[in-house]
């Protein structure tokens, strides 16, 4: 409903049809290796978006392989030698990982999805005997990877990832907190990427992060960040910066501010920007946290010099989780009285219409490597971005226009309590 022509949903029709002609292709290429050998898997998600129009609002899909021909439908199979059934958003944020044939890729895949959703989010039963089929159906996995989009209907996403309640806390306070939006051992990973790679540069702080590992590209496609900047800076939102800092014991050295650079007051009443900061241990008082000012997105302004930081609230979550602010709240940096470092990581996101920090940079590796959701974030599905001598990209404006219309709606929807 909501693609581009190189993009699907998750199991809706063109799914189905893109899956079916990489296996047919495939099964010809292979078929010496897999040897015909007969194999089938078949799955059904629970609770797939309404605007999919499935029977009942369950997904589901087949794969037969007879050892000369591969067949794939929409009837689920519960015989076949592969049977996963669970929740589609869970299923969602699995079909998105590109990398399960990559050493740890699979595992890394589940470990996240498990620690958003639970264990019994998505069951699987039976197993395929022959490594040949596996091989196929991870590369199967990849290839649609490269291709699924997010779920469109932000109001089912949110409700499915328990984010209702945060949007509308968003919204009313400027900021919400989300607990353990990664899992510790995932925090553990970006924490040392990090060190890593500021202890190679010999500085402080890390600007584009996001072309300095695996684990940023990672982090920056977390369901439930994106989420909340669908919600609040709308479909097509560019990263503005993605950028670590690490520092010691001592006064916070960022005084009170907004971030809304050069934007004239009053400010004006939707979100420009938002920020998610990760922490990457316990954020307590004493481990010099980031400090906001509760609603103070309704005063629409920025501090004055010398204003007080009345009414601030310190920003306290456990490891792996992240704070996001919105709509030019009030913050500043807090003391830091414990020993050790403070490790943290700034995804700084604007509006799709405003241009970001950090000059952007197309690495077609790293598109190849990731879902579609990353090269939105830089500006591969903008009409503007895509710009040629012979004009704009109309395709893509229509695409986003769209895109942004339903997102609004379902906002609406969210904030009006009716999801």
């Amino acid at each position: 409903m909501f693609t581009l022509p190189h993009h699907v949903e998750f199991l809706s029709d063109d799914w189905l049809a893109e899956a079916g002609r990489f296996l047919e292709q495939e099964t010809r290429v292979r078929k010496e290796r897999l040897g015909g050998r007969p194999f089938s898997i078949s799955e059904r998600f629970a609770d797939a978006p309404p605007h999919l129009k499935l029977p009942g609002d369950v997904a589901g899909w087949a794969m037969r392989y007879d050892g000369e021909r591969v067949e794939v439908s929409r009837d689920f199979d519960a015989a076949a030698d592969v049977v996963v059934e669970g929740d589609y958003q869970a299923a969602l944020m699995s079909a998105q990982f590109v990398g399960v044939l990559a050493p740890g890729g699979a595992a890394e895949m589940r470990r996240e999805r498990d620690h958003l959703f639970g264990k019994e989010a998505v069951r699987v039963k039976g197993a395929l005997a022959d490594e040949q089929a596996g091989q196929l159906l991870g590369a199967l996995h990849d290839h649609m990877a490269r291709r699924t989009v997010e779920n469109p209907d932000l109001a089912h996403r949110a409700a499915r990832l328990g984010l209702s309640g945060k949007i509308r806390e968003m919204e009313d306070q400027g900021y919400t907190v989300v607990e353990r939006a990664i899992s510790p051992t995932f925090a553990d990973e970006v924490r040392a990427a990090i060190l890593r790679e500021i202890r190679l540069l010999s500085a402080p702080a890390m600007m584009w992060s996001l072309y300095h590992g695996r684990e940023f590209e990672r982090l920056a496609v977390n369901p439930k960040l994106m989420t909340l900047i669908d919600a609040s800076l709308g479909r097509g939102a560019v990263i503005a910066s993605l950028a670590s800092t690490v520092r010691g014991p001592g006064k916070g050295t960022i005084g009170l501010h907004t971030d809304y650079i050069h934007v004239p007051e009053p400010y004006p009443e939707f979100a420009l920007t938002g920020v998610g900061v990760w922490s990457f241990e316990d954020w307590t008082v004493a481990a010099g946290p980031t400090w906001l000012v509760p609603g103070s997105h309704r005063m629409r302004r920025g501090p004055k010099p010398g204003e007080a930081r009345n009414g601030g609230v310190p920003i306290e979550m456990p490891k792996g989780s992240v704070v996001f602010f919105t709509h030019g709240v009030w913050h500043w940096q807090g003391d830091r009285s414990d020993p050790g470092e403070r490790v943290a990581l700034h995804a700084h996101f604007n509006r799709g219409i405003l241009r970001s920090l950090e000059p952007k940079r197309i690495d077609p590796q790293l598109l190849h490597r990731n879902p579609p959701r990353l090269g939105e974030m830089l500006g591969e599905d903008d009409m503007f971005d895509k710009m040629s001598a012979e004009g704009r990209d109309y395709l893509r404006g229509r695409y986003m226009g769209e895109l942004l219309t339903f997102t609004q709606e379902r906002k609406k929807a969210i904030l009006e309590g009716a999801v």
